[in-house]
């Protein structure tokens, strides 16, 4: 499950968070794996600083999708 351990390497103050939704939420595990993706293609084509840079761009929206979802997640938690 590397994409599971690229966004806990990315946010592991929320590991335990991270790995619920990644068990129950199918959209979250859609986007850990997009993440996962990105962050590899990225290391892919660092030498290629155009496609680096879309690459780096992509994962940098993707972590703030991910980071609105565990917001969201810690939020309906505490009620």
């Amino acid at each position: 499950m590397e994409e599971l351990s690229a966004i806990i390497s990315r946010f592991p103050a929320h590991e335990l968070s991270i790995r619920r939704l990644y068990a129950r939420a199918p959209e979250f595990r859609s986007l850990c794996e997009d993440y996962a993706t990105a962050r590899c293609a990225l290391e892919r084509w660092i030498a290629d600083e155009r496609k680096a840079d879309d690459f780096r761009r992509l994962s940098e929206e993707i972590e703030l999708e991910i980071q609105e979802l565990l917001e969201h997640s810690m939020d309906w938690n505490r009620h």
